[in-house]
C-alpha cells in the first residue's frame, strides 16, 4: 500500500500526486506539489533555498521569485504557518506530519518486484467522494504477450475513470500490485480505502476479442453491473479505445446511482458538504425531469447548505450553476440578470478550484448561450468533451448545441453518440430529447417525432420533447394533430410556449430559430404554412435566444 501524509485535514498522497483536503482533491500545480512533497520529507531540518531550486526546478533557469510563488501557493492552501521562512536560510515544513500506509517490502514473487500489500494493516480511511480501484484485467488467452494489450486497456480505464472529478481513483501503481494475485475485495477495499472495485478479464481469440467487466460495492462484495463485450480483432488500437470508453462510460453512472442510494436514507443533519451536494444534484436532476420548482429550490438550498461547509466544494458549485440556469430556463428567477450572473459565478469558481472540472464547463457552456455569447458557449462545451470525452450529458449537450448552431450533423452524431455510450442512463429521457432536436434541426421531421415521442413516454412531464413533437408534426403536414399536441403543452408550459411563440429560442442559428417559430406560430393558427415550405413564413416578434435545462432545446 503506497504511503501517504496526513497533516490534520490534509492528507498527501505522493504515489498520485495528490492533495487532498477532507477528503477532497485540491487543485495543485506540478511545482507546488514538487515543493510540498520535498519539505514534507525534509520536515526535520531547514531546506535551503538553493536546494529547492535544484530539487524542484532541475535543469531549468529558476530564480528565488519562482520559489516564492510557491511557497505563497501552498501557504494559501495548507494556511500561512504551514511553511516557515528562515531568514537567510531557506523554508522548514511545520505542520505535525503522520506517516500512514508504509509498505511492506516482501521477497519477489515469481521474479517480479513489486512490493506485497500489507493485509494485516489498519483500513485506510475512505474519501468523502466514492473512491474506486480498477485491478489489472485477467489475461485469459494463455499468451503472455497478451498482458501488454490487456494491461493497456487496465490503465486507459484508471486513466479515463480520473476524469470524473466527482470520483477518488487509486492510481495505477497501487492496484497494480495485486496483479496475478487472488485477493478477496473486501481485502482490496481495506488496504486501498475503496468503496468500490473494478474487475475483469479479456481472452483474444483467432478473430474476436472477449472481455467482461464488473463492477463491486467492495465493503459487501456486492455486483453493482457487469457486463460482457465482443470486439473483431483487427485494429488492436480502436479496440482498446473502444472497450475502454463503453466500459468508463457504463461505470460512472452507476458509481453514482449507487451513492444516490445510500443518501436516500440518511438523515440531512448527518450529511457532509459532498453528501449534501450529491443529493443537491439528485433532486436538481429529478425536479428537472419532473417539472417541479418546489424540488428545484430545495436543491438550491441543500448546495448552497454544502458550500457553507466547504466553500471549494465542486459539485455544490456545478449543481448550483445548473440550476441557476434552470430556473433562467422555467422563468422562474426572480431577477434574470442576477440569477445569470450568480450561475457564471458559481461555473467559474469551480473551474478556479479545478481547472479540469469538465461540469463547471459544460454549465458554463450552457450559461454563456443563454446571455447570447453561442461562441462562447460552444467553446466551453467543446472544453468540458475534451476534458471528459466519456461523459454522456456533456456529450449530449454539446450535440444539442451544435445542432442548434447550423450544425446538424455534428449534432446528431454527438447526441446519438451520448446515448449508445450510456444507453441505461438514468437521464436517457435527456439524450433522447437532445437527439430529437438535432432530427428537427436537420428537417428529419418523421426522425424527431419517433424520438420526441420515446423521450416523453420515458418522462412524460418534461416540457422539451413535447414542443418537438408539435413542431415536428407541422413540419410533417400533421397541422391537426400538432394543434392537439400543442393545447397539452400549453397547460403544462404556458410561459414557455409564448416565449416560443414569440421567438425565444435556445437556437443560435437566425433560419432555424425563424423555423422553429414559424411551425410553432402555424400550430397556434397564428401563421399559414405550406407544410412543403416549412422553412418560410414572417419574421418571429422577438429574437432573443436564451438556454434551458439539462437536456433542453425547447
Amino acid at each position: 500500500m503506497a504511503q501517504s501524509y496526513r497533516m490534520g485535514e490534509f492528507e498527501v498522497r505522493p504515489d498520485e500526486r495528490t492533495l487532498l483536503r477532507k477528503g477532497a482533491r485540491m487543485a495543485m500545480g506540478a511545482r507546488a506539489f514538487d515543493l510540498l512533497l520535498y519539505l514534507i520529507e525534509h520536515r526535520d531540518r531547514v531546506v535551503a533555498t538553493h536546494e529547492l531550486l535544484e530539487r524542484v526546478w532541475p535543469g531549468a533557469q529558476a530564480r528565488d521569485n519562482n520559489l516564492q510563488v510557491q511557497v505563497s501557493a501552498l501557504r494559501k492552501m495548507l494556511g500561512p504557518q504551514a511553511v516557515a521562512t528562515v531568514p537567510r536560510s531557506g523554508y522548514r515544513f511545520t505542520m505535525p506530519v503522520e506517516v500512514a500506509g508504509a509498505e511492506v517490502v516482501a521477497p519477489p514473487v515469481s521474479g517480479a518486484s513489486r512490493p506485497r500489500p500489507a493485509h494485516d494493516s489498519p483500513a485506510m480511511a475512505l474519501p468523502t467522494k466514492p473512491s474506486i480501484a480498477v485491478l489489472p484485467f485477467d489475461n485469459l488467452s494463455g499468451a503472455p504477450d497478451q498482458d501488454v494489450f490487456v494491461d493497456g486497456v487496465t490503465e486507459d480505464v484508471i486513466t479515463e475513470l480520473s476524469r470524473f472529478r466527482s470520483l477518488f481513483v487509486i492510481a495505477r501503481n497501487s492496484s497494480f500490485s495485486y496483479k496475478g494475485k487472488a485477493v478477496d475485495v473486501r481485502t482490496i477495499a481495506k488496504d486501498l480505502g475503496v468503496r468500490y472495485v473494478v474487475q475483469g478479464s479479456m481472452r483474444r481469440g483467432p478473430n474476436r476479442i472477449r472481455v467482461s467487466a464488473q463492477l463491486v460495492e467492495a465493503g459487501s462484495g456486492q455486483q453493482i453491473w457487469a457486463e460482457r463485450y465482443d470486439r473483431p480483432a483487427e485494429d488492436l488500437f480502436t479496440v482498446q479505445e473502444e472497450l475502454t470508453r463503453d466500459i468508463v462510460a457504463a461505470i460512472a453512472p452507476q458509481i453514482e446511482a449507487s451513492e444516490f442510494q445510500k443518501l436516500r436514507g440518511s438523515r440531512r443533519g448527518d450529511l457532509t458538504a459532498y453528501e449534501l451536494a450529491m443529493r443537491a444534484r439528485e433532486m436538481a436532476r429529478w425536479a428537472d425531469r419532473d417539472a417541479e420548482a418546489p424540488s428545484s429550490d430545495e436543491a438550491l438550498r441543500l448546495a448552497q447548505a454544502a458550500l457553507g461547509l466547504d466553500p471549494h466544494c465542486g459539485i455544490a458549485l456545478d449543481t448550483i450553476a445548473y440550476l441557476r440556469w434552470r430556473q433562467l430556463w422555467a422563468r422562474t428567477a426572480t431577477s434574470e440578470p442576477q440569477c445569470l450572473e450568480a450561475g457564471l459565478a458559481a461555473a467559474r469558481h469551480a473551474i478556479a478550484v479545478d481547472s479540469g472540472d469538465h461540469v463547471a464547463h459544460l454549465w458554463k457552456g450552457m450559461l454563456m448561450t443563454f446571455a447570447g455569447q453561442h461562441e462562447s458557449g460552444l467553446a466551453d462545451l467543446r472544453r468540458a468533451h475534451e476534458l471528459n470525452p466519456n461523459d454522456a450529458l456533456t456529450l449530449s449537450l454539446l450535440g444539442q448545441c451544435e445542432a442548434g448552431a447550423g450544425d446538424p450533423h455534428t449534432g446528431i452524431l454527438h447526441a446519438t453518440e451520448a446515448l449508445r455510450l450510456s444507453p441505461r442512463d438514468s437521464l436517457r429521457w435527456s439524450f433522447l430529447n437532445s437527439i430529437a432536436w438535432a432530427h428537427f434541426a436537420a428537417a428529419d421531421y418523421a426522425s424527431a417525432v419517433a424520438l420526441a415521442q420515446q423521450s416523453i413516454d420515458e418522462a412524460p412531464r418534461f416540457f422539451p420533447p413535447h414542443l418537438c413533437l408539435v413542431v415536428s408534426r407541422v413540419g410533417l403536414g400533421e397541422l391537426a394533430v400538432a394543434k392537439s399536441n400543442l393545447t397539452r403543452v400549453r397547460d403544462m408550459a404556458p410561459q414557455q410556449v409564448d416565449d416560443r411563440l414569440g421567438g425565444r429560442w435556445p437556437l443560435a442559428d437566425e433560419s432555424l430559430r425563424l423555423r422553429a417559430t414559424t411551425l410553432l406560430r402555424a400550430a397556434a393558427g397564428e401563421a399559414e404554412v405550406d407544410s412543403l415550405q416549412a422553412t418560410s413564413g414572417t419574421a418571429p416578434r422577438q429574437s432573443r435566444v436564451y438556454g434551458g435545462g439539462a437536456g433542453k432545446a425547447g
